[in-house]
């Protein structure tokens, strides 16, 4: 409290006085108290946010060291049900959808459409939802 009043005299050492407008003051308090008063509510972001670690995990399947047939040769071999076989269908198809939706998401953005908050929850939603229906598709022929 002594700091402000000795900074409004001019006796306080610079580094000590706070060189913002009371305007910049009033900005800075809202910024930093943002949120806290509010109800929280879900958004896609914590959402997406685990999809690319999944899908980028399934990408680098794409450096497995042996051909395709050998894989599939070896899948064979271990007799897992159909459902078995269409989960990992769906993981392996997961990836490739997720990141061909959220490509033309960024597509999108570098055309400058859907900056908007509102705007990026929704393609994050929709990307979410053709994502998991691609997948099934995919995995299901």
């Amino acid at each position: 409290m002594w700091v402000s009043a000795a900074c409004g005299l001019g006796s306080a050492p610079a580094f000590l006085c706070d060189t913002w407008s009371p305007w910049e003051q009033q900005r800075r308090r809202r910024w930093l108290n943002f949120g806290i008063k509010t109800p929280s509510r879900t958004v896609p972001c914590p959402l997406i946010s685990p999809s690319t670690r999944v899908s980028l995990f399934g990408l680098a399947a794409l450096i497995l060291p042996e051909q395709f047939p050998y894989y599939l040769a070896f899948v064979k071999s271990l007799s897992l049900g159909p459902a078995l076989i269409y989960s990992a269908k769906f993981a392996l198809a997961f990836p490739l959808t997720y990141h061909t939706w959220n490509g033309i998401r960024h597509l999108m953005w570098d055309m400058g459409k859907g900056f908007k908050i509102p705007q990026v929850y929704q393609s994050g939603v929709l990307v979410l939802v053709l994502t998991l229906l691609s997948s099934a598709g995919l995995a299901a022929m």
